[in-house]
């Protein structure tokens, strides 16, 4: 080697040498810090705002470089800092991003916020769990936070106002009772139309209501077939799947939620006073003629006139100005209190949630209440590197009383809001007067609110428990079995005393019912995950299931009790024994189901679905119904033209198709069924059997085809989020009664005939309408999801037409109202021709639609239906300074109900008390209401009375909470502290309530009112 080439090499390693000095002296500079700069440890915990407990694996790092670490199992951190200048920015899927300056801190305690709009949060689905950004069917998810606004009395309240295309509505006001859900409209007239309920991965039957809505982590709402189909038989309703609270790595913290209360009438109902109601019994008969003195039989000019028509009470009340206000006398005010106390933590290996729970609801009628008390104990533990098992388990025992009585407004013969008001409730001793008038059928409703007279108790004990283990058999291919075990007990004693309406001086009844269930699911699954390159992504799941309930359940009944206080106890002394019944019930479901979904790039999306179901409850060839789906969804955000998109932060479309089963029939439909029959043998009475049902071997599964097209956009950093879904479903082979010639016996079959139509649109949207970037700062958001359903009958028994007999219409919804059409009252001369169509002056006058000079059934109409043209939900929430305030609004558009308070609660002949009406006389010649007139109960065509738009706005719930700040909190050895008061049910809008002064559009009922309900809470961490 020369010298100059020996010179040339040196100089080309100190070339490099100084470079390398560079890059390593910009190295220090950049990520080391400045050398002169001391050099400092920031310590801290980091926690969840809502619930302040540790959040473990929270990415710290020092901003603009790569320099960070990592919370442990308790949230805690340690950081080497060497800026003054550093910020430190915490990052965490599933929650806001947090930056803050160090300045001259060693101790930076953080709280992280959950951000609902973050594309890369975890959502469960069917038998497992996906990004949003990789969901491809039509799924709606409530989020903790969300769940937490509202104390509800049960689960499935919470869904009302929450999600598009989600239909909540009460179906009683009394305490304990549930509500009803719909998805996507009704599919079935018989099959039933309620979701298919998933619990931690179980699906069950009977609902969820015995679930603590405390113990709920979060709801997902399955829609479309691409979502629904992995349950095939199941969901041709929709599937809600609950998933309750679990434990997570980290200290042990202990919770306690309670909050008390205090419940009131909603609105009392419009009655006739005393006075109103003399009036109404006037008119009644100044409307009747009296064929012997051809003068009304209330004879105005008579003075004895009163004293022939009331009786001796009644004339002492009007002569003392008296009315009895029987519905202030009934309604009291109510109360609520709710206690919740939780137990969770663990370690990295086992992990534990344990809560026990209590709740009551004292009524505002006396004698109505539920209490529930409610356990749950989930238990995940981790064993080696490959396996894990676990448990949760449910408990819930709950008594319910007076979910039978209705001494309110118990049909038109009995109750408050039909009682005389004449009448006296009280004696001068202030005893009770059972007989308040000489009215044969009548007897005073508060005699049923004495202890003991009535009782009516439900008791009820629901365990339902999941076993699991889970092992991974190589690395993305897993195996989990579950099983799980549900068991119900329910019993339901009936006693009424001598002292009761229903008995009315007679012996004492009781009787008393018990059911028992047993249901069981065996699942065994295979998943299997894998990343090829680093463009595809195959995910494969594989099911066997099993699932098998039986019910058994045993009656009797009984009259003359020797002793009242034997009650419903010691049936067997009675003096007769009017029936004892049991009955059985089996039937099982085998399930096999395999779904694929594939990415690639994470641009083009792919799931492909099948299952087989058999159900035992079909015939011997039909007992399987097979279940595929497809779906493709497009992240157009993930495109390389989308990169740098100044308005999209998220855009993706999806569109599915398939089929889903319903098989909700009672077993034993497809065999021929005996009931037992009497008949004279040799001048004796003789007991036999004879054919209930004819035998149906061709009897299938209902199937539901659905088509799907979905839009989910997230615009300017997903400051505005949201989802646009347009569907179409078809429901065939729909098992429903068919008419049969009456010369073979029986009057229809249960057979698969006929098909109904869902289409609809759904769009729903979040906002973050003001936003902070200081910690505490005011924030506003807003969640608004509105939908439409149109349900249509395609064809029935006989084809396409109609069956009006069981009100069935094709082109129409299930249920329709159909009815004359009310026009007006007949006036003051128009006799003639009100006499044409057989009615008189005073009368309901109704259309004559095909004009044939009478009013015969071809004149009746379908006036509307119970299927609301929009409906809709908006949650607004507003934040600052620790203050929270949430107001959630339900609304529902152009639906019809049917008041009972209007129609068939209407009496002609002043007997009962009734509404205020404007009712129609000579000096008052409205076209509101007929004429009173003794010689008629009720008016004719009186049900057009009562068909009213049923359209309304609630205010569901106004919560104001305020979270103590952590300094305080730990002052009084708290990790956390929140108090709230809420308001539920403190305002509605309708033109039911408005104009025609109805009690609630929701659930018009003559049973038991609506209440609003004030609430004070409290909620805190240890």
């Amino acid at each position: 080697m020369t010298s100059s080439s020996i010179l040339a090499l040196v100089g080309r390693v100190l070339k490099k040498w100084s470079i390398f000095s560079l890059c390593l002296a910009f190295w220090s500079t950049a990520f080391a810090g400045d050398p002169l700069s001391p050099k400092r440890i920031i310590t801290g915990k980091v926690t969840d705002n809502s619930t302040s407990e540790p959040l473990p694996g929270v990415n710290i790092v020092i901003e603009g470089t790569t320099v960070g670490t990592v919370t442990n199992a308790e949230g805690n951190y340690s950081l080497e800092v060497s800026k003054p200048d550093a910020v430190l920015v915490f990052s965490y899927v599933g929650y806001k991003l947090e930056k803050v300056a160090v300045a001259d801190q060693s101790v930076i305690n953080v709280q992280l916020f959950a951000d609902d709009r973050r594309l890369d949060e975890v959502v469960v689905v069917g038998y497992g769990s996906q990004k949003k950004s990789d969901i491809t069917g039509a799924i709606s998810s409530i989020a903790t936070k969300a769940l937490k606004e509202v104390p509800v009395t049960n689960a499935p309240q919470m869904l009302q106002g929450r999600a598009a295309g989600v239909y909540v509505l009460n179906t009683s006001n009394k305490p304990g009772a549930g509500v009803s859900v719909q998805i996507r409209g009704r599919r079935s007239f018989n099959a039933g139309n309620d979701p298919l309920y998933v619990v931690d991965g179980i699906p069950i039957s009977g609902g969820f209501n015995d679930i603590n809505p405390g113990d709920i982590e979060s709801m997902e709402i399955l829609k479309d077939a691409s979502a629904t189909a992995i349950y095939g038989s199941r969901g041709a309703n929709g599937v809600i799947i609950i998933t309750t609270k679990r434990g997570k790595a980290g200290r042990v913290t202990v919770s306690y939620d309670t909050y008390i209360g205090t419940s009131r009438i909603f609105r009392y109902a419009d009655l006739m006073n005393g006075e109103q109601f003399a009036e109404y019994k006037r008119e009644s008969r100044r409307s009747v003629i009296n064929p012997a003195t051809g003068r009304p039989v209330y004879d105005d000019a008579d003075p004895q006139a009163d004293a022939k028509l009331f009786e001796a009470v009644e004339l002492e009340s009007i002569a003392q100005g008296h009315s009895t206000d029987w519905q202030r006398l009934m309604v009291r005010n109510g109360s609520l209190q709710n206690h919740e106390l939780g137990i969770s933590g663990g370690s990295e290996n086992t992990r534990f949630n344990v809560a026990v729970g209590y709740f009551r609801d004292m009524g505002i009628i006396p004698g109505q209440d539920f209490n529930r008390y409610t356990t749950r104990i989930n238990i995940d533990q981790t064993i080696g590197k490959h396996f894990k098992v676990g448990t949760s388990t449910l408990g819930s025992y709950s008594e319910r009383n007076g979910e039978d009585v209705n001494p309110y407004g118990q049909g038109a013969d009995f109750g408050a809001l039909t009682e005389n008001p004449l009448g006296k409730a009280y004696d001068e001793n202030v005893d009770l007067i059972f007989l308040p008038t000489s009215d044969g059928l009548r007897s005073n409703p508060l005699s049923e609110l004495v202890p003991g007279a009535v009782i009516n108790k439900g008791t009820r004990f629901r365990l339902l428990t999941n076993l699991y283990g889970e092992a991974e058999i190589l690395k993305g291919l897993k195996f989990r079995m579950n099983f799980a075990p549900d068991l119900t007990y329910n019993k339901k004693g009936d006693y009424r005393g001598r002292y009761t309406n229903v008995r009315r001086l007679g012996d004492p009844s009781a009787s008393s019912r018990e059911d028992f269930t047993l249901a069981y699911t065996w699942e065994n699954i295979l998943t299997y995950k894998k990343q090829f390159g680093q463009q595809h992504t195959l995910d494969f799941t594989g099911l066997y299931s099993l699932q098998t309930r039986r019910f058994e359940q045993s009656t009797i009944n009984v009259t003359g009790l020797p002793v009242e206080s034997f009650e419903y106890y010691n049936m067997g002394s009675a003096s007769v024994i009017n029936g004892v019944s049991s009955g059985y019930e089996k039937w099982g479901i085998l399930s096999y189901m395999a779904r694929i979904n594939y990415a690639y790039d994470n641009r083009f999306l792919f799931t492909l679905t099948g299952r087989a179901d058999g159900s035992s409850k079909f015939a011997e060839g039909k007992k399987w119904g097979y279940f595929p789906s497809a779906a493709l969804a497009w992240n157009v955000t993930n495109e390389a033209f989308m990169a740098n998109s100044p308005v999209f932060s998220n855009l993706k479309f999806r569109m599915s198709y398939g089929a889903t089963g319903n098989e909700g029939i009672l077993p034993y439909q497809t065999n021929g069924l005996l009931t037992r029959t009497q008949y004279d043998f040799d001048g004796g009475v003789a007991f036999g059997y004879r054919p209930s049902t004819i035998r149906n071997s061709d009897l299938r599964w209902e199937t539901t085809k659905t088509f799907n097209v979905g839009i989910d956009f997230g615009i300017f950093n997903n400051r505005i989020t949201g989802a646009l879904e347009v569907y179409q479903s078809k429901t065939t082979d729909l098992l429903l009664p068919k008419l049969l010639p009456i010369t073979s016996g029986f009057g229809s079959i249960i057979s698969n005939v006929g098909s109904k139509r869902n289409q609809g649109i759904e769009f729903s949207v979040s906002t973050l309408n003001v936003t902070s970037k200081q910690p505490g700062g005011f924030e506003w958001s807003t969640d608004l999801n509105l939908f439409k359903n149109r349900e249509e009958i395609l064809e029935l028994s006989q084809g396409k037409v109609d069956d009006i007999g069981n009100l069935r219409f094709i082109g129409q919804p299930a249920l329709v109202y159909y009815d004359f059409v009310k026009t007006g009252i007949w006036q003051l001369g128009e006799e003639s021709e009100a006499k044409q169509y057989g009615s008189a002056v005073g009368g309901i006058k109704v259309k004559d639609v095909n004009g044939n000079g009478v009013i015969d059934p071809a004149d009746r109409q379908i006036l509307g239906s119970d299927v609301p043209k929009l409906v809709g939900g908006m949650t607004h929430r507003f934040e600052y300074k620790g203050f929270d305030l949430s107001i959630l609004t339900f609304a529902r558009f152009g639906s019809m109900i049917q008041s009972p308070f209007h129609g068939s609660f209407r009496f002609l002949s002043g007997r009962v008390n009734q509404y205020n009406i404007d009712y129609w006389t000579r000096t008052n010649p409205t076209n509101a209401y007929p004429q009173p007139n003794s010689n008629q109960e009720t008016p004719v065509y009186g049900s057009t009375l009562s068909y009213i738009d049923g359209s309304f706005t609630k205010i569901r719930n106004i919560n104001l909470g305020y979270n103590f700040p952590v300094q305080i909190a730990q002052k009084l050895r708290m990790q956390s502290l929140r108090v709230y008061v809420s308001a539920q049910n403190p305002f509605v809008f309708s033109p039911y309530t408005a104009k025609y002064n109805g009690i609630d559009p929701e659930f018009p009922t003559t049973s038991t009112p609506p209440a609003r309900t004030f609430l004070a809470g409290l909620n805190v961490k240890f």
